[in-house]
């Protein structure tokens, strides 16, 4: 399910979770299934053989296979929206700004969202959740060259052939995911790169906002966007041997309680705690984690320059 059928249909929760799917394209896409408590065991995508000859009057070998399970500790991302009293004492419309303030607040939880499922990380900050940065396997990791491939501009010989390079890479990258890629998020400055020099393979739909999408091959396209500071959620800044000024597209392919799926109990709550103090107080939280469930399901293509 998406979060907002998952989540309370009351007008004020699918309003502030409207505004985060809205700034947090990832949303968009993601499949959510309901879990129960802090943790549980997901099943994986079962690993048996896909069929083998036998000879006449003679059994299959043994095809037993052990069940193996993901675990996803769920992690609370949210806060409290405060609007001071005083406002009502001064003559303004306390619901107005109220409605404005959580607005505005679900923009930047949409774009928090969308940092942590790229870039979370559970080792160095406990409270949060695994990114796809941690969850995508070295198997599933393409490296596009040992010190990073230069995607050039221009018609030169050497430009041409790093950007044939490109495409094929992401071509392989879409094919590394199993069944293929539904998406593929990279940041905006390479999306550009890959517009000017693709845009023959390029389509332009849009989404149910009406934002404008481009779809490569079919594949959509999003741009993973900046985080509520205003920086880029797949960074320029990553390293891949003495380049330190690479970044990654990653291709994704969404599930309900399959492939690459959020955990979540309730999905999206908005509680309206009234005054507390000097303050009317919205709570907004959620319960989430991405599972990964089939190791095929998301596959990364590093080590790109995008000059």
């Amino acid at each position: 399910m998406k979060l907002n059928q998952i989540s309370a249909s009351d007008e004020v929760t699918q309003t502030v979770v409207d505004k985060m799917m809205e700034r947090g394209s990832v949303l968009q896409f993601a499949e959510f299934y309901s879990m129960s408590g802090n943790a549980e065991y997901a099943r994986q995508a079962a690993s048996a053989s896909g069929g083998a000859f036998r000879q006449l009057d003679a059994d299959y070998s043994a095809n037993i296979t052990s069940p193996v399970y993901s675990n996803p500790a769920l992690r609370i991302l949210g806060d409290l929206v405060q609007v001071d009293q005083a406002h009502e004492r001064r003559g303004l419309d306390v619901n107005s700004v109220r409605a404005a303030e959580l607005l505005h607040f679900a923009a930047n939880l949409g774009k928090q969202f969308q940092s942590h499922f790229f870039n979370g990380d559970s080792a160095n900050y406990g409270e949060q959740f695994d990114g796809m940065k941690v969850l995508t396997g070295q198997s599933q990791t393409i490296v596009a060259a040992t010190n990073g491939l230069s995607i050039d501009t221009g018609n030169s010989d050497t430009a041409k052939t790093k950007q044939q390079k490109f495409l094929e890479l992401i071509d392989i990258l879409i094919e590394s995911v199993e069944g293929g890629a539904e998406v593929l998020y990279m940041d905006g400055k390479t999306l550009s790169r890959l517009s000017s020099i693709a845009r023959e393979y390029l389509t332009i739909g849009k989404d149910s906002f009406g934002n404008p999408v481009r779809y490569y091959n079919g594949v959509a396209v999003q741009s993973a966007g900046y985080d509520k500071n205003g920086s880029r959620i797949l960074a320029h800044t990553e390293v891949t041997g003495s380049a330190a000024n690479t970044t990654s597209i990653y291709a994704l392919r969404f599930g309900e309680r399959a492939d690459l799926s959020i955990a979540t109990n309730i999905g999206l709550e908005v509680r309206d705690l009234g005054i507390v103090g000097a303050f009317y107080t919205h709570k907004v939280e959620i319960d989430a984690a991405p599972v990964l469930l089939n190791e095929k399901a998301a596959a990364r293509l590093s080590g790109l320059i995008i000059p």
